[in-house]
């Protein structure tokens, strides 16, 4: 008798060569600590494929809400293990079409294990006459209503036909640290999403003008925060209140620079976040020439004030893809939530296109405000989940 499980295909890790066994492991506990809350006896890595044995094949739906969000994940798919043995296989793929509702169908069969008799051509065959004696239906290679995958790997079958696909990349935790300067708009989560698929950890950093805007831009961070701890567990915000040092620059800067200005300073902050962290790089939203402060000349003005490097991933997105890719990741309705930005709450009127750095500096050095910026940071806040 056979017993259910779910094989996992992983999605760059083959082409890591001698590290591979190293980025498998790593995986492979991401998996386990995903799963947690359900049930599983454990967890194996062979043959470049992941087995997660002794789970409660009727909760398949929780199974595949959590396994499409793990970092890395190229497939997964439900699967009945059996002998490697053509009438155990032939029928397990009569179980598969229990209760389905289909037109046509295909089989799709891998043969790992060599020593299984019959080649991966041979075994979609003599499977899918098996089938189609029983359902009478149609063969459809391009474009079947129902898809009957087999695995024969080490002496065993795997036969499923539920499969799922993840969004690849690389495991979290396989790179280093990065902040990401997390707004609560639309942008700034989707470009950390596209990070977190390089296996990168990200700390996020968000900043505020609380008492005079409101909360709901915290609020709607956190609710982001909750939603992007889907892809990467326990993850933590730093919550910064940036008031006292807009204040400043309101009272001492032209306002046509307050918007660069105030980016400067959330640079400033979120290098000092990165140093205290050991993070090698910051990451934002901005967009070329989406608002004001996103010219290629005010992007230089404003990156002169890091000392690490800043990963754009959104920069040559057009807003409908990021959109689509916010509805995607469930993080778009929070970000079009009500909230008071803390840059687009003071923007002037004819805010500067082309800023130039030297002069940025120049104003920045009157403006003495190193005191100003520990303050700012013995009063953050820490969020996590």
């Amino acid at each position: 008798m056979g017993q259910y499980c779910i094989l996992i295909h992983y999605h760059e890790l083959g082409l890591k060569k001698n590290n591979k066994t190293w980025f498998e492991k790593i995986f492979q506990k991401n998996i386990q600590n995903h799963l947690k809350l359900l049930p599983f006896k454990n967890i194996n890595t062979y043959a470049s494929r992941v087995f997660v044995f002794g789970i409660d094949s009727n909760r398949w739906d929780e199974y595949q809400k959590i396994l499409k969000n793990i970092m890395g994940l190229k497939n997964a798919t439900l699967m009945y293990k059996v002998d490697a043995d053509l009438m155990q296989i032939q029928d397990a793929s009569k179980m598969m079409i229990e209760e389905k509702e289909f037109n046509s169908f295909r089989i799709s069969a891998r043969r790992q294990d060599k020593s299984f008799k019959h080649t991966s051509k041979e075994l979609n065959q003599l499977v899918g006459e098996a089938i189609q004696k029983v359902c009478k239906k149609t063969v459809s290679l391009n474009e079947p209503d129902l898809n009957i995958i087999i695995e024969i790997v080490r002496g065993q079958a795997f036969i499923g036909a539920n499969k799922i696909e993840g969004y690849g990349g690389l495991p979290n935790n396989t790179g280093e640290t990065a902040i990401s300067l997390l707004s609560s708009g639309i942008d700034s989560p989707v470009a950390s999403f596209q990070i977190l698929k390089r296996g990168v950890n990200i700390v996020y950093a968000h900043f505020h003008s609380s008492p005079a805007t409101n909360k709901q831009s915290i609020n709607n961070c956190k609710k982001i925060i909750d939603t992007l701890s889907q892809f990467q567990l326990n993850t933590i915000l730093y919550i910064y209140p940036l008031l006292e040092i807009q204040k400043l620059i309101m009272d001492k800067v032209p306002d046509k620079l307050w918007i660069i200005m105030f980016r400067r300073a959330m640079i400033r902050l979120s290098c000092m976040l990165a140093k205290e962290l050991n993070a090698k790089a910051l990451i934002t939203g901005e967009n070329i020439g989406q608002v004001s402060s996103q010219t290629l000349s005010n992007i230089q003005a404003i990156s002169s004030a890091s000392s690490l490097p800043i990963i754009r991933p959104l920069a040559g997105h057009n807003k409908e893809e990021i959109i689509n890719l916010a509805k995607m990741i469930n993080t778009y309705e929070d970000s079009i939530a009500p909230h008071q930005d803390c840059c687009a709450f003071f923007t002037p009127i004819h805010p500067e296109l082309k800023a130039h750095i030297k002069k940025i500096e120049y104003i920045e050095s009157t403006l003495h405000d190193d005191e100003l910026y520990k303050k700012i940071i013995e009063k953050r806040e820490v969020y996590q989940t």
